[in-house]
């Protein structure tokens, strides 16, 4: 039986081991990765109009004037390559008149031409110009393959810290007021409130979107081992690498260029060409990319392969006909980058991808207000207490004068 002055052990909140683990892992995971989300949080915001600030900021590279017809594509390959002294190995076409052609090269440039005239508008290295070095900090942190494969891995850590923030966001006894509270910024009390608050509610506002876009950057990264996780998942078949031709097929022939394009057309008469890729290794075919109408894929997931010396069809891969786990992983691309749901989807992204910055700035000066505090309690000074004796001190003797 307990004591008339024992004191009820207090109960702990449930779930509380979990509670602490998750706020272990979201404070060390949070602090070493402020700093490279706030980099992939701006430079992602910066890059979802990409394309159009790139035109903006370089009209005479990437801009034209149309004029008629255009001129053969093989007049513009021809045209890039000679101009730069390397193979083009991949064309992205022009997707509106007034765009110039891109031609990717096999020594990393990229050369831009006149589809119309034909006409090379100049040569760029693909980490040249403003757009370009922010792509490269964004997907590789300037670090090629390895960076890369870094930025892969702090996209698994953020659906750490998604996860984590979601446990610690829940109140630890469930009261709906709580609830309501954890829901909402208090903009007029005080500046370390507001913080406290825009990092609380503004990761359960955003945490969805983060979750989005960390899971999706890493599957483009590791694109290969997600499309095995999501065909053994589907339980449904991986795509087959694209065919190959023999030496009797293999040189590409003049006039096959072009008639690639028409011929793709007409074997996908609703898809819209939007790359070509000659060959450029022994038995590789000439492919032609198209993106149909219900794709959400910027660039489609749509292939028809020919023979390049002849211009026969080898293989036709319409991305609606695709393997389940195909057309899941499709999907990562367009909503990584918000290619879809037009020009106010991609303004939220904009907005939406500066969250990591403001979560990981907030979060960073909840933990240094902590630490301050703390700091201070532990190397402040104790007051003295005053000094009480073992025992009192019996009666004073008078000794006789």
């Amino acid at each position: 039986m307990a004591s008339a002055n024992s004191r009820p052990t207090p109960r702990r909140p449930l779930g509380g081991g979990v509670r602490l683990v998750s706020s272990k892992l979201h404070l060390w995971v949070g602090l070493a990765l402020g700093l490279v989300l706030v980099v992939l949080s701006v430079t992602g915001s910066a890059l979802v109009f990409r394309h159009e600030v790139d035109r903006a900021l370089n009209p005479g590279l990437l801009r034209v004037e149309p004029a008629g017809a255009p001129a053969p594509l093989a007049a513009a390959v021809g045209a890039a390559e000679r101009a730069a002294g390397a193979d083009v190995r991949l064309v992205r076409l022009p997707r509106q008149p007034g765009h110039a052609l891109e031609a990717w090269l096999t020594d990393g440039r990229q050369a831009y031409v006149d589809p119309y005239r034909a006409d090379v508008l100049g040569l760029r290295g693909t980490e040249e110009g403003a757009m370009n070095v922010l792509f490269a900090l964004h997907a590789e942190l300037l670090g090629g393959t390895t960076g890369g494969l870094v930025v892969g891995a702090i996209g698994l850590l953020t659906l750490l810290l998604a996860a984590t923030g979601l446990v610690l966001w829940w109140p630890a006894r469930f009261r709906w007021g709580r609830l309501r509270r954890a829901l909402a910024v208090e903009w007029k009390k005080g500046p370390w409130r507001l913080n406290y608050d825009l990092h609380q509610a503004g990761g359960f506002w955003t945490a969805a979107f983060l979750v989005v876009v960390a899971a999706t950057g890493s599957a483009l990264i590791y694109y290969q081992a997600t499309g095995s996780i999501l065909n053994a998942a589907t339980r449904s078949e991986a795509p087959p690498p694209p065919p190959t031709v023999g030496p009797a097929e293999a040189a590409l022939a003049p006039g096959v260029l072009d008639g690639a394009l028409a011929t793709a057309r007409r074997v996908l008469p609703d898809a819209e060409p939007t790359f070509v890729t000659p060959p450029t290794s022994e038995g590789a075919p000439l492919a032609v990319r198209l993106k149909t109408p219900e794709e959400w894929h910027p660039n489609g997931r749509s292939y028809v392969y020919l023979a390049p010396a002849t211009g026969r069809v080898l293989r036709v891969d319409d991305a609606r006909e695709a393997p389940a786990g195909a057309r899941v992983l499709h999907l990562a691309y367009p909503l990584h980058i918000g290619a879809f749901g037009g020009g106010w989807v991609r303004v939220l992204y904009v907005l939406l991808g500066l969250s990591p910055a403001v979560l990981s700035v907030t979060g960073t000066l909840i933990w240094y207000r902590r630490w301050r505090r703390r700091h201070r309690q532990l190397g402040g000074t104790t007051p003295a207490r005053r000094a009480v004796p073992a025992r009192p001190p019996g009666p004073v003797r008078h000794v006789g004068v």
